[in-house]
């Protein structure tokens, strides 16, 4: 059925008359009359019958407008996006696929942030899957967000650089280095934890030690960041992690920080999700969550 002659059904059945609902319709009386006829047709009544003061419904239309008034209520609603969003009150789970990195960065302070303001919400953390899979994932909704250091470069998805990691370089703490920045010449001689990397660019810290005509020696390959402290408080290797996991990192293993004696290039953190759920005030307030958490971090 036309909604549209649901409209003109709940006008006729509040001004019981084909005059005043074309005026509040803003259409003809031959088109409401036309409507009128329609919808006799569908419902095989007479949903109104004329008498003197007007309009008079039958008891097919009294049983109808309560549905239909409601119907379309919730119609109108549903497109002026009348629906509120309390966080305290809600009762939802969101979904991050994200690497390590931003699980031991950013996510610890990103649940007991929205733990505060909304317990019933459960964030879950999996792995970044493939591009072309993130993005069939983010379009179903499967998935809320994307946090990862390469944009997910499809039709419908918004990027969003969240943040630029910077690195920082740990050591022993009884090597007794009492200057902010390593030194060079121990950073080439004592052998690196490094993580693997699923490229085979290199990393930025081999990338900008070859442009100087420089390599450092690599004593273990692992794979996450956690790793990679661990190791080298057991053999007294360097390892470089990025800065917002540093001090935790050093205090957990008796490490010392220090700045990278050759300034590399920050990495960017993207954020990606997919337009279709702008219009969500849920998703919003989430996206806006994990803003605020990596700003502050």
């Amino acid at each position: 059925m036309d909604l549209n002659l649901l409209a003109v059904f709940m006008m006729l059945w509040d001004t019981r008359s084909v005059t005043r609902a074309s005026d509040r319709l803003a259409l003809t009386q031959p088109a409401v009359s036309h409507a009128l006829r329609r919808l006799r047709d569908a419902t095989g009544d007479e949903l109104f019958v004329n008498a003197k003061g007007g309009l008079v419904p039958t008891s097919r239309s009294e049983a109808l407008i309560g549905p239909v008034r409601e119907a379309l209520e919730k119609i109108y609603g549903a497109l002026r996006d009348e629906e509120t969003f309390v966080p305290s009150l809600a009762r939802r789970e969101f979904n991050i696929a994200a690497g390590d990195l931003v699980e031991f960065s950013f996510i610890p302070e990103l649940v007991e942030h929205i733990r505060q303001q909304a317990p019933g919400i459960v964030v879950r953390l999996g792995p970044v899957p493939e591009e072309g899979l993130a993005y069939q994932r983010l379009e179903s909704g499967d998935l809320d967000a994307v946090i990862s250091g390469q944009p997910v470069k499809e039709m419908g998805i918004h990027d969003e650089t969240l943040a630029q990691i910077d690195l920082l370089t740990l050591v022993w703490k009884r090597e007794n280095l009492s200057k902010p920045r390593f030194p060079l010449a121990l950073y080439l001689k004592r052998p690196h934890v490094v993580i693997r990397l699923p490229d085979r660019q290199g990393s930025i810290v081999d990338q900008t030690l070859a442009q100087r005509g420089l390599q450092r020696q690599i004593g273990a390959v692992v794979q996450n960041f956690m790793a990679m402290p661990m190791v080298a408080a057991r053999t007294g290797f360097i390892c470089n992690v990025p800065s917002r996991m540093a001090g935790t990192f050093a205090e957990l293993f008796e490490l010392s920080v220090h700045e990278p004696p050759i300034a590399f290039d920050t990495s960017p953190l993207f954020m990606s999700w997919h337009r279709r759920f702008d219009a969500d005030p849920a998703h919003a307030w989430f996206l806006d969550q994990i803003r605020f958490v990596v700003s502050v971090a």
